[in-house]
């Protein structure tokens, strides 16, 4: 559903719980249609990621620097803010899922 509102596809996919670290996806509007659409992480202010491909490994490799690559969920956002045409000017927080069988 995310991917939809922004119109690019940069989350992570897999099987079971793939979000573990909650997303704040801050989304704003650009009225200029010769810039191709960019993400900025918080913690990146001076990288400009335009390659989907490259946000998607960013937030895989920020999820298991700090939840550690055994499926923890920690509650440490990543924030993430996307700069496009098509984007309205909207905060969204994506929040992992809830889990009933805890894994070590």
């Amino acid at each position: 559903m995310l991917e939809s509102i922004v119109g690019l596809d940069f989350l992570p996919r897999g099987s079971g719980v793939v979000t573990r670290r909650p997303l704040e996806l801050r989304l704003v509007h650009t009225p200029n249609r010769n810039k191709k659409p960019f993400a900025v992480f918080e913690n990146q202010k001076n990288l400009h990621y335009t390659d989907m491909r490259k946000v998607c490994e960013q937030i895989a490799f920020l999820t298991n620097e700090v939840a550690g690559s055994k499926k923890g969920i920690i509650d440490d956002p990543i924030v993430m803010t996307i700069f496009g045409e098509d984007c309205p000017d909207l905060t969204i927080i994506d929040l992992p899922g809830i889990t009933r069988v805890p894994l070590f």
